[in-house]
């Protein structure tokens, strides 16, 4: 194993999203190390306007630990209060996304039951977190992921519908075949010979 992938794994396992039961204090890191406190999240109830129903939303501000980071993020609110703008790749024209603000919506699915939005100076993150109400001493827990815009899920999805295609009799790529296998060859011979 590369030292890169040693990093990359020893990353992706700090990143996550706790929410203390009795707080609603937690703290997050992101993908890509970034370690952030959090306020308090609260609940407010708010109608959806497309259905009517009205829920509850949980938001909070969050704070980098990182002193450099959280300087750049202060210039990103001070800017976004003074123009209101939001990147356009990052945002559809609608959206009401503040600097730093964490809104969890209960949108339940695979594994979750609440999704987030998160935005630094550094980009947006996706939040999902499962609301384990109070077990282990936890009310929100999840993982963040880098924001993929509609576009870009729509090509990853393309490309694992080609894959899967492939799989099942498709034209299969040898080039890549061969390249992968000799790659897995090398790093279970000697992993010395990894780069990293």
């Amino acid at each position: 194993m590369s030292t890169s992938d040693s990093k990359a794994e020893t990353t992706s396992a700090q990143a996550g999203f706790f929410i203390n039961n009795g707080t609603f204090s937690g703290n997050f890191t992101t993908p890509d190390g970034d370690a952030y406190d959090i306020r308090k999240l609260q609940p407010k109830e708010v109608t959806d306007p497309r259905t009517g129903e009205l829920s509850t939303i949980w938001g909070g501000y969050a704070t980098a630990r990182d002193r450099a980071l959280a300087a750049k993020d202060a210039m990103l609110q001070t800017e976004f209060k003074k123009t209101r703008v939001r990147p356009a790749e990052l945002f559809i024209p609608e959206a009401r996304d503040i600097p730093l603000y964490i809104t969890l919506r209960n949108v339940p699915g695979k594994g979750y039951t609440d999704i987030g939005s998160f935005w630094n100076a550094k980009g947006r993150f996706t939040i999902f977190a499962r609301d384990l109400k109070g077990k282990t001493g936890l009310r929100f827990a999840g993982n963040l992921l880098p924001w993929k815009s509609p576009e870009a899920l729509a090509a990853e999805r393309a490309a694992k519908n080609t894959e899967a295609s492939v799989e099942q009799g498709g034209v299969p790529d040898a080039g890549a075949a061969r390249a992968g296998a000799k790659r897995r060859s090398k790093s279970s011979a000697d992993p010395k010979l990894t780069d990293g």
